[in-house]
């Protein structure tokens, strides 16, 4: 049988497999956190944030889509709503820049490992048994 087609979905779901596999997002996200002191939720999120910085890092070279300092006045490089999102007072004709609040991000480089010719990108984190 033919491998499957890779999907544009595909990439995504790669990088949700990543990151469960390498620091259990998708356990900590699906978990009610309600029954937990902030004090235990900050221990865990600090470890979180560490290992989910270190996988993205790992497969994607991030760039901010504005490299200005946030808080200062910025010329806007475009009007696409794709590069820029205008904030606050916006009048119906936005001006040509503003007050930079957040840089964005733009996605300079991807380089994602191999899925397996007939693994399946939708499953995000095999089930596990344990033997005893």
């Amino acid at each position: 049988p033919a491998a499957p087609a890779v999907k544009t979905s595909d990439g995504a779901l790669q990088i949700l497999g990543i990151l469960q596999r390498d620091a259990r997002l998708l356990d900590f996200l699906m978990e009610d956190i309600a029954p937990y002191s902030d004090d235990q939720i900050g221990a865990a999120v600090r470890e979180l944030h560490d290992q989910c910085r270190d996988s993205v890092s790992r497969y994607v070279t991030l760039q901010p889509v504005i490299d200005g300092v946030e808080g200062t006045f910025v010329q806007a490089p475009s009007k696409d709503p794709n590069v820029v999102k205008f904030v606050g007072n916006v009048p119906a004709q936005p001006p040509a820049g503003g007050t930079l609040r957040h840089r964005g991000w733009r996605a300079a480089k991807v380089d994602l490992p191999q899925l397996a010719p007939k693994q399946d990108a939708a499953i995000l984190s095999p089930a596990e048994i344990e033997i005893e």
